[in-house]
């Protein structure tokens, strides 16, 4: 799936952790495509999201352990701190 491919109202799924659902939001930050999934409320970075059936989405979710929670949390503050290390210089420099 292309990141061109993922807009809202796709039915998408993050391979790492199954997670699957549909974009509700897509948001470009520090030049990486980001979608929001109404599964979880989480972001996912749309290069690593691929397709899914739309008869998934009529699927019952299946409950998910705490412990699937908090390694898909683990995963984004990863991706996130990347950005971060990535997209800045980490100084703290105010205008005026």
């Amino acid at each position: 799936m292309s990141t061109d491919d993922v807009a809202v109202g796709a039915v998408v799924r993050y391979p790492r952790t199954g997670t699957t659902g549909k974009v509700v939001r897509v948001e470009e930050i520090d030049g990486w495509k980001y979608a929001e999934l109404d599964s979880t409320g989480l972001y996912y970075r749309v290069d690593e999201l691929i397709s899914a059936d739309r008869a998934v989405a009529n699927v019952e979710r299946k409950k998910r352990s705490l412990e699937d929670y908090l390694e898909e949390h683990k995963e984004l503050k990863e991706q996130l701190e990347e950005v971060w290390e990535k997209g800045t210089d980490q100084s703290c420099e105010g205008g005026g």
